[in-house]
């Protein structure tokens, strides 16, 4: 039975006394109590993906119908157990991975601005300078279109609403299954950086590159105008990863996510951060001992250390897989890790943020993932006071690296994820890892 992807292994309970009571030890209700993490690896060939549930302790096969991974784009976990991912063009659908039912969306060529922008095969040309004896750059819709994805609650998945931020421009755009064409929201949605649907209220809620957050009803006829619940908390728009949640006390949090890229230094300490807030809107908890001195010391000390390259990454012409469209699945380019993560209270009435170093006993879960927050009392296999993250960093799209780990929000310390389930199996890049909240 082990053999069994997800789907069949839940039939087989019903085949006779002796499968039903080996069908219990695979403890297959654990899969909707928490976030798994859904993943693909060689082990389990081109076209399926595991399904890792830690509260369980097992992996499961399941099946990812469609091309095979490494012509995949990202793909994204929402709500109710859905995935929101594409074909090779580029073109999006809805799949609940436990079940195998899909939900088709409007094709790529209908969101703004994309209809002539990619051809028919999903792929834009940037032409090279004739005097500069650079080659053509190539731009796939599956890697560089959508950044992030929500889904309201309903009944059935037809009556669901998909917001997406996507390009250009950061803006929003959503649709119902089985619509024809994406509708884009007015031109003041821009630079987004995260969409969350919030069940309490019934209300996405957007938030900006500056720290800025408004609340958008689509439950009516036509999307209702935003309303801004929080100003901007930044003197510049910030492109580092920013999510929202909602907290433990059903409160809003903002978390803020920065990454390192080695040998080049491309993040900011936390000085750097503090000097970046508007005056007076956010409150920051204060520097610890694990806190580098300064960004320019830090590249000083960057500059002295030799990089190290992998040996198998050495001699590889990326410009040329990927003008066909290829991804390298097996290879690791850039070594790029979480170097900060800060996590805010949303105080709508003083119009600021307040960092937190105490989630108490509860896990923040991040990445290509709707973030959610839950209790580590029901589930002791998860840290308390941590966030557990997935690579979501796109500047070296397509090409990911496994900047995976469990953050201690108190010691602002990084372990990584395979050092702390060991038993994972070797993750291919694409799609990335996700985290997804499992249903039936």
């Amino acid at each position: 039975m082990s053999a069994l992807d997800v789907p069949d292994l839940r039939r087989s309970g019903a085949v006779c006394a002796s499968w039903r009571q080996a069908h219990k030890a695979f403890n297959l209700a654990a899969l909707e109590k928490a976030p798994c993490l859904l993943y693909a690896c060689e082990q389990y060939g081109p076209n399926d993906v595991a399904f890792y549930c830690p509260t369980a302790g097992a992996t499961f096969r399941v099946p990812f119908p469609g091309q095979p991974h490494y012509k995949r784009g990202f793909t994204f976990s929402c709500s109710g157990g859905w995935v929101f991912t594409t074909d090779e063009v580029g073109n999006p659908y809805l799949l609940n991975p436990l079940t195998g039912v899909q939900a088709t969306l409007p094709p790529f060529k209908t969101i703004y601005d994309r209809g002539t922008y990619y051809d028919d095969h999903g792929k834009h040309v940037w032409k090279a300078n004739p005097d500069g004896g650079g080659l053509d750059s190539y731009s796939w819709a599956r890697h560089d279109l959508y950044l992030r994805v929500a889904i309201s609650s309903a009944a059935k998945v037809t009556e669901c609403i998909v917001l997406i931020a996507h390009y250009p421009d950061r803006r929003l755009s959503f649709a119902r299954p089985g619509d024809e064409d994406w509708t884009l929201l007015n031109e003041h949605t821009r630079t987004v950086c995260d969409v969350l649907y919030n069940d309490n209220d019934g209300l996405f809620y957007i938030l900006y590159a500056r720290g800025s957050i408004s609340t958008l009803d689509l439950s009516g006829p036509s999307p209702s105008p935003t309303s801004t619940i929080l100003p901007r908390m930044l003197d510049v728009p910030r492109f580092c990863d920013m999510y929202l949640a909602i907290g433990p006390s059903g409160q809003l949090l903002q978390v803020w996510r920065e990454h390192k890229d080695t040998p080049a230094w491309d993040g900011y300490t936390y000085k750097d951060i503090m000097g970046g807030a508007c005056e007076g809107c956010v409150d920051f908890a204060g520097e610890n001992d694990n806190d580098v001195k300064s960004r320019a010391n830090d590249i000083d000390e960057e500059e002295d250390a030799p990089y190290q390259v992998d040996t198998a990454d050495q001699e590889i012409d990326a410009s040329q897989l990927l003008r066909e469209g290829i991804d390298m699945p097996h290879r690791l380019l850039h070594e790029v890790a979480t170097n900060e993560i800060l996590v805010f209270e949303v105080d709508t009435e003083e119009e600021k943020l307040v960092e937190l170093r105490e989630i108490g006993d509860y896990a923040l879960f991040l990445g290509l993932n709707s973030a959610v927050c839950i209790p580590t009392t029901d589930f002791p296999v998860f840290e308390p006071n941590c966030a557990y993250i997935t690579d979501d960093c796109t500047i070296y799209s397509p090409m990911l690296r496994k900047d995976l780990g469990v953050w201690n929000i108190k010691k602002r310390t990084m372990q990584k994820l395979a050092g702390v389930w060991p038993n994972l199996h070797p993750w291919l890049h694409l799609p990335a890892p996700i985290w997804i909240m499992p249903k039936f």
